[in-house]
């Protein structure tokens, strides 16, 4: 399948938007935790968001 066919299929929107939407969700909860200066919380934060990013990399192939 190619990209053209899978960008259009429903189910690849709909995994891409739900991706976007959890991490922008991190991005807040990591902005919460860097203000309170919660590192440990901060870094579990970061590795969920690049986990977020990599299987969303792997939609946008």
């Amino acid at each position: 399948m190619t990209y053209s066919q899978r960008s259009t299929h429903p189910a690849a929107a709909s995994d891409y938007t739900y991706l976007e939407y959890q991490i922008s969700i991190a991005a807040d909860e990591l902005a919460v935790a860097v203000k309170a200066q919660d590192e440990p919380r901060a870094e579990a934060i970061r590795l969920k968001i690049t986990e977020l990013e990599d299987k969303l990399a792997l939609l946008e192939d």
